[in-house]
């Protein structure tokens, strides 16, 4: 009989502090989801009221969209925790102040508007021109690219712009500086700098390579040409699209900068120098001052 209550007792114990370890588990495992519900979280609110349309940066920079903290056990689904997240973005619906700010409360402005002037800079207007193939630099402008762009010009005689005749016919092509016989036709001026490229066609977002083939080896596929119409949509301040406008029936010439090309004078020629080439020298200044310290 000792040793059968010696047994018992053992397994009470040990029963016992089972129920005991399992309990101190359920207790400690609600205390720490508890405190995870309790937890504060970095979250973005709206300080007052936010009509729709309102920018997100616009809102942020005068504090009508401010950080605060808030339960975890309390917040929506998809929340806000830092500005950076609604950059760029406006409201999608209007928000009467309090809320907790969500990602589902803000859109691209092309998302609220559908509208696709929102790529201009401020100040700027969208102007198309045509060009073909040759001029607009063989298809390989892109969206987000500057250029510059010339324009053919026509050279007025000696006595007609002495005279200040109305109509006058112009000259066809430049002279040359030591007054050879030989002339070319087709000057060009360049009439704007680094303009920046909105749109190709219709297309505003640049082209993403496309996926290669099924079973095809290697990664991407050239991106397609944009150019196929040549139709090439700048923007520019008001008063250089009417310029550009009013030289655009005059065989407009492209070229493409590097990103980080930098205006700089370039003065129209009424004479011709001597070629580069005829003093065999390179056009590239910097490669032609090497050349001559060798």
């Amino acid at each position: 009989m000792s040793s059968r209550r010696t047994l018992i007792l053992i397994g009470a114990i040990v029963i016992g502090a089972l129920a005991a370890f399992l309990t101190l588990n359920y207790v400690r495992g609600v205390e720490s989801d508890n405190a995870a519900k309790n937890q504060l979280v970095d979250v973005l609110i709206a300080n007052g009221p936010i009509p729709t349309g309102t920018s997100a940066d616009e809102a942020v920079a005068t504090k009508t969209i401010i950080p605060a903290k808030r339960r975890r056990a309390d917040l929506p689904a998809n929340v806000i925790t830092r500005s950076a997240e609604v950059s760029g973005q406006v409201s999608a619906l209007e928000l009467s102040g309090g809320e907790v700010l969500t990602t589902a409360m803000f859109v691209s402005p092309e998302e609220r508007t559908g509208s696709n002037a929102s790529v201009l800079d401020k100040g700027n207007v969208a102007m198309t021109v045509q060009v073909d193939t040759a001029s607009g630099v063989a298809d390989l402008i892109r969206v987000g690219d500057s250029v510059n762009i010339m324009a053919r010009a026509s050279i007025l005689t000696a006595a007609a712009g002495a005279e200040g005749e109305a109509g006058a016919e112009a000259a066809e092509g430049l002279g040359t500086v030591d007054g050879s016989a030989w002339t070319t036709a087709s000057p060009y001026v360049t009439v704007l700098q680094k303009v920046k490229v909105v749109a190709i066609n219709n297309i505003i977002d640049a082209p993403k390579a496309a996926a290669a083939a099924e079973g095809a080896e290697g990664g991407d596929a050239p991106a397609p040409a944009q150019t196929a119409n040549g139709l090439i949509t700048v923007q520019l301040p008001p008063d250089q699209a009417q310029l550009l406008a009013s030289v655009q029936s005059a065989g407009l010439y492209m070229t493409l900068n590097r990103p980080d090309y930098e205006p700089v004078p370039i003065p129209f020629i009424t004479e011709f120098p001597t070629f580069s080439g005829q003093l065999g020298t390179t056009p590239y200044p910097t490669a032609s001052k090497e050349a001559a310290g060798q």
